[in-house]
């Protein structure tokens, strides 16, 4: 461990039981994947939490209280995403703010022009962390339980069911759960020079590849990066940032807030990132290409595919109740994710 990084990497490791959700240990066990396609950029100073309060779609003084981290997203003053965000608080004073890692630098340079006389320390420090996830590849759906919209939108954390078996010297590693849907495990934040967590997570199982936790992704259809969240295109709420723990709408102003508070308030959102199942293996689909009805008109456009599994920014009430959906002559279907909140429009019955 880097000496000037002892000061900010401390342990974040929290253990929850939750009554009825509490379940034993899955049955396929659980996967650690490195993400490097994961960056981090370090923001620190006594004005730390007020900057970036400023920034984020989410509230930062949920971090105060026993939320370990928080999903956000960083927009234009147009009110379209720029970057989307895990922030960590591994001290007082100290927040990491994981990006894209093609885009941890642009990132650096988009929160230094905005912190004007702040004393503030900006830094990407992606050469010196890294990012794992822990995870169950194949999820027990029947485990989460649906919040109402309001009471979604209150509770900025994920309560995660599976417990991580520690072990060793964890005194340089973030453990926090994924604050977006409990289903995608916990996330560990470690020195850039860890190839494995073996010594750490006892009876865990590595990927080479980060292919298992994207497949994953998008079955629960969670976009991530600029390739499935197009910078200065999407739309935070289009991205499900609301049913995602990623915005709060109590907190006050944020540099593009207005168009996500009027866009909330209207209750209009015709447009969401939906799961795609395909019948056949899709990953030579074009990006954006259109799905296509039954009728042949467009109602939507891919964002990513992997094997026979996508996203897709579709129209939600024409995509669910449509009869048959094809993209490029490939045969696919999208459902309601079941972790959407309970006045999440009805939908067909999850694949």
């Amino acid at each position: 461990m880097l000496p000037r990084l002892r000061h900010y990497v401390t342990a974040a490791v929290t253990y929850r039981r939750i009554g009825s959700l509490l379940a034993s240990a899955p049955k396929t066990g659980l996967y650690a994947e490195q993400q490097r396609q994961r960056g981090l950029v370090r923001v620190e100073g006594d004005e730390a939490a007020d900057f970036l309060q400023g920034l984020v779609t989410n509230d930062i003084r949920h971090l105060k209280g026993n939320t370990s981290a928080i999903y956000c997203l960083l927009l234009n003053r147009q009110g379209r995403i720029l970057y989307d965000s895990i922030v960590y608080q591994p001290s007082h004073n100290t927040f990491l703010l994981e990006c894209d890692a093609a885009r941890a630098s642009q990132l650096e340079r988009h929160l230094r022009m905005h912190k004007v006389r702040r004393r503030l320390e900006v830094e990407d420090v992606t050469a010196d962390l890294s990012v794992w996830c822990v995870f169950d590849p194949a999820p027990d759906k029947m485990q989460q339980t649906q919040l109402s919209a309001e009471a979604l939108y209150m509770n900025p954390k994920v309560q995660n069911e599976v417990t991580l078996d520690l072990a060793g010297d964890f005194r340089d590693v973030t453990i926090v759960e994924d604050p977006r849907v409990q289903q995608l495990g916990h996330r560990l934040v470690v020195p850039a020079a860890t190839q494995s967590l073996r010594e750490l997570l006892l009876g865990v199982k590595e990927n080479t590849t980060n292919h298992t936790f994207r497949s994953l992704r998008y079955r629960l259809g969670v976009g991530e990066g600029p390739e499935e969240l197009p910078s200065a295109k999407s739309l935070p709420l289009e991205a499900n940032c609301d049913y995602l723990h990623g915005v709060s709408f109590h907190k006050g102003c944020y540099v593009g807030q207005e168009l996500t508070a009027r866009t909330y308030h209207t209750g209009v959102i015709r447009k969401r990132l939906l799961p795609l199942v395909f019948s056949e293996n899709a990953s030579e689909v074009s990006p954006d290409a259109s799905v296509v009805d039954e009728r042949g008109r467009a109602v939507g456009k891919v964002r990513a595919c992997l094997g026979c599994h996508g996203l897709g920014l579709l129209r939600v009430e024409e995509c669910l109740g449509a009869e048959k959906l094809t993209v490029e002559g490939h045969v696919v279907q999208t459902f309601r994710p079941y972790w959407w909140p309970l006045q999440a429009p009805k939908s067909k019955a999850s694949l």
